[in-house]
């Protein structure tokens, strides 16, 4: 059975572990810097001319002064029937699927994570008025903003991991619906079980896209083993030789 095959049956989830983090916080850094020049496609025999760069601190610090970040977590546990169904409360179910890319099985893990995320309303706003008057800014702002919202994923995963193994507890990196042999229409079910509309404001559109547009939702793995070569990194994905947006790294 896969990761993805969860939510078949009803059960209670792990008391006391469900937490909204609403007072995070990003600051520019030349980490952020790197991955806002990444995503805007730059390669590394590529030098960012200085106008460039200019605008790029520019928006970095205008997407940290806009930003809002809310996030949600919730854990789950896998149950040992004869199904290994993972379990959760009040008949929430997903739909059966083949499973991620990287094959993940659920009998491996001692339960799950939920956990989404979203750098609020006022970013989708800022980026609409600047595409009306400065397309290149939009484009750099849009970069920022994406490479902001995964700096907040980061940061949860790091508190998560630490809390985790505090427990003699391991995660596994974060897979997000769309990525792999996690449907797109998961999202639905994954934000019904936070309850993520309403408790950080996240939602998702009949085509499955979120709401903010600079979210992010995922499924995180937690074993009672230390999970091997599953710190997040370009190089040990599979779409790495194809990605326009692979990090440079040694496999």
């Amino acid at each position: 059975m896969f990761l993805t095959e969860v939510f078949t049956e009803s059960v209670e989830k792990i008391p006391q572990e469900e937490e909204i983090c609403k007072n995070l916080s990003l600051k520019p850094s030349e980490k952020l810097h790197r991955e806002v020049v990444r995503y805007l496609g730059y390669k590394n025999d590529v030098k960012v001319t200085p106008e460039i760069n200019s605008l790029i601190q520019k928006g970095i610090i205008e997407i940290c002064t806009t930003i809002e970040p809310r996030t949600i977590y919730r854990c789950f546990s896998i149950q040992n029937s004869q199904n290994s169904s993972l379990r959760e409360e009040n008949n929430k179910t997903f739909s059966k699927n083949s499973g991620i890319t990287c094959d993940l099985s659920l009998h491996q893990y001692n339960g799950i994570i939920l956990m989404g995320a979203t750098l609020g309303v006022d970013v989708d706003r800022l980026l609409n008025r600047t595409q009306i008057r400065d397309i290149t800014y939009a484009l750099i702002l849009d970069s920022c903003a994406t490479a902001a919202i995964e700096s907040i994923c980061d940061d949860l995963q790091d508190y998560l991991t630490t809390t985790y193994a505090n427990q003699n507890m391991y995660l596994t990196k974060r897979h997000s619906p769309g990525y792999g042999d996690l449907p797109l229409s998961s999202q639905t079910k994954l934000l019904s079980c936070l309850d993520a509309e309403r408790k950080i404001g996240l939602s998702t559109t009949r085509n499955f896209l979120l709401i903010p547009t600079k979210s992010v939702t995922a499924i995180i793995g937690i074993s009672s083993f230390e999970q091997k070569n599953e710190h997040i990194s370009c190089s040990t994905c599979k779409m790495y030789h194809v990605c326009n947006f692979r990090r440079s790294e040694v496999l």
